[in-house]
Order: C-alpha cells, then structure tokens, then sequence
C-alpha cells in the first residue's frame, strides 16, 4: 500500500494487534489501520483507505537481479526473541496447528472453521470477489494451477525459488515446468515473476490484490470468502 493521502505522506509503526495479526498506526494522526485492506479502522482517518498495490515475495538475490539498485533491510531477532519464535513452532506442533501466542486470540472475531486455523494459503481479492487458495492443494497440482476471478483468466503457481504462491493474469489451460520457467501452453512463459512472449519478449506483468497468509488471517479480513475447490464461483 502507499503512505501517500491528499498529497501527504504518513510514517506508520505496529501498534498492536487485530484480527491476530499486525494493527498500524500512523504518527501524523494516531489513526488506527488495517495492514491487508489499507482501511482505517479508528482515529480521525476512520473510514479512509490507502491505495493499494500488489506486492511480490521474494529473496533478496531475486529483488537484486530485479531492481539492481534496490536497498536490502536486514535486522537479526535479539536472542530472547529467537528462542521464544523456537519455542512457538514446537508449540504449533503439539497442538496439530492451533496455537496462538499470548493476546492473539483475545484480537480476534467468531473463526471460519472451514479450514485449519494455521493453514498457509494464498488469498486473492477483486472489489467483488474474494477467494482463498489453500497452499495444500496448490502442491497437490503440482505447483499450478488456473482458475477465473472477476472474469479474468488467472494463473497461481509455486515460485521455485521462494517457495511462495504467486499469481498472474495470464491465458491458458496448461502449464509445464521448464526448469525454473513455466512455460504456458501458447509458447509464453513466466521467468523470475515476469511473464514473457515466445520470443523472449516481456509482456505487461499483472497481478491481483493478493496476500500469502493464515487462513484465519485472511478470513477474518474477507468474511465468507470463497475457498478455492470447495464449489465456490470459478472454482473447479
């Protein structure tokens, strides 16, 4: 999202906690936000909404080979913070998935039990859908998949690099791994995030609002939204 409003641009810190993920806060006027849908929630902003963007996970060797001169931040847990991030995996484990640090339950609403609490999974969403795409199944097709949103032909895949899903707007039944290319059925291919024509030429990149997250993040965020391969529209 951009800090940018009426011209002015704001600075934010975490204040918080809603929903079990992070609340920001904004100096300028001690508004409060929401990090996924750039909503303000409460505060004299209450009701504004940042304009948002897509956003790409990647490594850093990716970003670099992408924006050369990109600025790389980089910070290291102080030790407490690491053996506690230690000890919280452990805990996931014992409890098949349902655990919650201390004080996230207590942000949160009434939970969707269609899915795990702490399932991994890539949400999408248009201003008139919103659709959850389960990093399971996603594996189980082999790293990609297509489907429809908004009438809009959209590809999801496993970058090969990251191991995170990323999705695209790009036509086409069927795709293949070609090392670390996916090349599409009409001879074009996706490389590196960027989508390119047979000859090698790039072609406009276009990606949805998306969000690599929990389920009970994202359905917390988008009450009812559609689950992908659950019968919901577009869904196969």
């Amino acid at each position: 999202m951009t800090p940018v409003l009426d011209g002015e641009t704001y600075t934010f810190a975490t204040r918080g906690l809603y929903n079990g993920m992070s609340l920001m806060g904004d100096h300028q006027t001690g508004s409060f936000w929401d990090h996924v849908t750039g909503e303000c929630l409460h505060g004299p902003l209450k009701g504004r909404r940042l304009d948002l963007e897509p956003l790409r996970h990647m490594r850093a060797d990716q970003a670099l080979a992408q924006f050369p001169d990109a600025r790389i931040g980089r910070s290291r847990l102080p030790l407490p913070f690491g053996l506690a991030a230690g000890l919280m995996k452990v805990l996931v484990r014992l409890t098949r998935g349902r655990f919650l640090p201390p004080g996230f339950a207590g942000s949160m609403g009434a939970e969707d039990p269609r899915r795990p609490r702490l399932e991994m999974g890539l949400g999408v969403w248009t201003d008139s859908v919103s659709r959850y795409y389960p990093l399971e199944v996603l594996k189980a097709k082999g790293g990609v998949l297509f489907d429809v949103i908004d009438s809009s032909d959209l590809l999801i895949y496993l970058d090969p690099v990251s191991g995170t899903p990323t999705p695209l707007f790009a036509d086409g039944q069927d795709a293949e791994w070609d090392g670390s290319d996916l090349r599409l059925e009409d001879g074009a291919f996706v490389r590196n995030g960027r989508l390119y024509d047979p000859s090698g030429d790039e072609l406009p990149t276009e990606q949805p609002l998306h969000l690599f997250a929990r389920w009970y993040g994202f359905s917390l965020t988008f009450p009812n939204c559609e689950i992908y391969g659950d019968a919901g529209e577009g869904s196969e």
